[in-house]
């Protein structure tokens, strides 16, 4: 009779805790994921937002990536950057999965951020210059233009930049204590990379979409040349970010 007590106990628990781990795996694909993709979406949309409002000026930039670490950090770790995420992946901080749901988002996030202000520009007026009395809509700030023949000075650019950026943001990592000089550490290493990096480099793929980098090009070459400074370029620089922090911070830790 004990036996059989027993027996049952021991089969009651296997089912509790058989209920119980599907009940976590659930929330880890309900909760979890869908509450990380969506900081994402929510935190590039801002960042996308505000570099079109601001003309992509590197000190609003700093504050507004600073604050947009510190509102959704908690929930995503706050890549807001498909670039960022490569370096993440590349240097195996974030599985493969997780790298391209983060992306996906990401940019979904900057083509609303477009789209948003887009349709808040249409409710705009026109406005007359009051010496020529000629005629102008108001326009979405938008990418420069790449420079023909100096594509390639815009290519190193993007990297140089994106490099500072990226061993910033894995800098940052290393920041588990206090959030806020975490984010402050990855909104000063995005400035730092826009004001070496200079005007035509973007440093968020993301972020280029928004700034339609890639369209209303000239030339056959031209959207080329876009994607490789404004997509191959920080991916290429977040990776170096990433592996030379990793690198001397091994060094420094002696391991």
């Amino acid at each position: 009779m004990a036996t059989k007590k027993a027996s049952t106990k021991k089969k009651t628990t296997t089912v509790r805790k058989s209920v119980s781990s599907s009940s976590n795996s659930k929330d880890l694909i309900l909760n979890a994921p869908i509450g990380a993709l969506f900081g994402e979406l929510i935190g590039t949309f801002l960042l996308a937002a505000i570099v079109i409002s601001t003309q992509g000026q590197p000190i609003f930039v700093l504050f507004a990536l600073t604050a947009i670490v510190l509102t959704v950090g908690n929930l995503s770790g706050a890549h807001v950057n498909p670039a960022i995420t490569f370096g993440a992946w590349a240097t195996k901080k974030i599985p493969t999965a997780k790298a391209v749901g983060y992306i996906i988002f990401q940019v979904l996030g900057a083509m609303l951020a477009f789209a948003a202000l887009n349709a808040l520009l249409g409710g705009q007026a026109s406005s007359a210059s009051p010496y020529t009395g000629q005629v102008t809509k108001p326009e979405l700030f938008a990418a420069t233009q790449l420079v023909s023949g100096k594509e390639w000075y815009a290519f190193y650019a993007s990297v140089l930049g994106m490099s500072i950026f990226g061993f910033a943001v894995a800098a940052a990592l290393r920041e588990t204590k206090e959030r806020f000089a975490a984010a402050f550490t990855v909104g000063g290493g995005l400035f730092l990379g826009l004001i070496v990096a200079g005007s035509t480099a973007i440093l968020n793929p993301a972020v280029a979409v928004a700034l339609q980098a890639f369209s209303n090009l000239k030339g056959s070459d031209a959207l080329w040349y876009a994607i490789l400074a404004q997509v191959i370029a920080p991916l290429i620089g977040s990776a170096i970010g990433f592996f030379i922090y990793d690198y001397l911070r091994r060094d420094v830790d002696g391991k």
